[in-house]
C-alpha cells in the first residue's frame, strides 16, 4: 500500500465516525507510531477535520460535514463492471474486498445510479475461472511495501519445487495467468514466476531496494521489444 492509499483509507476510516487509536492504525497498516503520527499530521495539515491526541484517539467532530463521493450513473456502472472482471480473475481475500467495496459504492450512490448497476448486473454475465489465481493478496502487498517473499515455487522447466527469496515488482496479466517479475536472489537475476505455481509463501520483514533497469517498466518494455519471456523458461 503506497502512502496516498493508507491516508485515503485513514481518512475513509475517520469518516465514518470511528474513533482510532494510534497503536490501531499502525496494526491495520502495519506502519511504525511514528509514521501514523505523521500521517494524522499530514491530513490535519490539509484541513481534514482530525481531533484527538495519540493517546485518547483520533476522530471527526460530531458537528463535522463531509461532502459526500459523487458517482453519476455511468462512472458507478463502469466500477461495477470493473469489480466483476475482477472479481473472476483475483483470490478470496480481494473479491471480498472487492464486494466490500462495491456495498460502500452502492450506500452513497442516488435512486437513478442504483437502477443502472441492478440493470447491469442482470444483464453481465462472466464466466467463472476455474484456474487457481495464486496468492495474490499478499503478493500485491509485497510489492507495494517492498517486501522480500520467501517462497515454494513449482517450476515446469525442472519440474521440481524450489525454495527462493524474490524482490517482486509487479503483477502482470497475460496469457490467461498472473505472471510475477521479480529479483530472485537464488538465480540473481530478473526471473518470471506464475503466481498459480506459488505454493507456499512467507512475507519477511525485510525491506528492499529498487534495483536500477529492474523495474516494471523495465520488465513490460523488453516484452515489448521481443516476446515475453515464459515463465517456464526463466524461473
Amino acid at each position: 500500500m503506497t502512502r496516498l492509499e493508507r491516508l485515503l483509507s485513514i481518512a475513509l476510516l475517520l469518516s465514518a465516525r470511528r474513533r482510532l487509536r494510534a497503536e490501531d492504525l499502525s496494526e491495520e497498516f502495519r506502519v511504525s507510531l511514528r509514521t501514523v503520527y505523521r500521517d494524522i499530521r499530514s491530513l490535519q495539515e490539509t484541513g481534514f477535520p482530525i481531533v484527538g491526541a495519540a493517546g485518547d484517539g483520533y476522530r471527526l467532530p460530531p458537528t463535522t460535514q463531509l461532502r459526500p463521493l459523487a458517482f453519476d450513473p455511468a462512472e458507478a456502472v463502469a466500477l461495477v463492471m470493473g469489480a466483476r472482471l475482477l472479481d473472476s480473475l483475483v483470490d478470496s481475500p480481494l473479491k471480498g474486498r472487492l464486494q466490500s467495496a462495491i456495498a460502500k459504492l452502492e450506500a452513497v450512490l442516488t435512486p437513478e445510479a442504483i437502477q443502472r448497476v441492478a440493470k447491469i448486473r442482470d444483464h453481465l454475465f462472466i464466466e467463472p475461472r476455474a484456474r487457481a489465481t495464486g496468492p495474490l493478496t499478499v503478493l500485491l502487498e509485497a510489492v507495494n511495501n517492498r517486501k522480500v517473499m520467501a517462497i515454494t515455487y513449482d517450476g515446469i522447466a525442472r519440474g521440481e519445487r524450489t525454495r527462493r527469496e524474490i524482490e517482486p515488482i509487479g503483477l502482470v496479466r497475460y496469457a490467461n495467468v498472473w505472471l510475477v517479475p521479480a529479483y530472485c536472489r537464488l538465480r540473481q537475476d530478473l526471473r518470471v514466476f506464475r503466481a498459480d505455481r506459488i505454493v507456499e509463501t512467507k512475507l519477511t520483514e525485510e525491506e528492499f531496494k529498487p534495483r536500477p533497469g529492474l523495474t516494471l517498466q523495465d520488465y513490460i518494455k523488453r516484452c515489448e521489444e521481443e516476446v515475453c519471456a515464459s515463465p517456464s523458461k526463466t524461473s
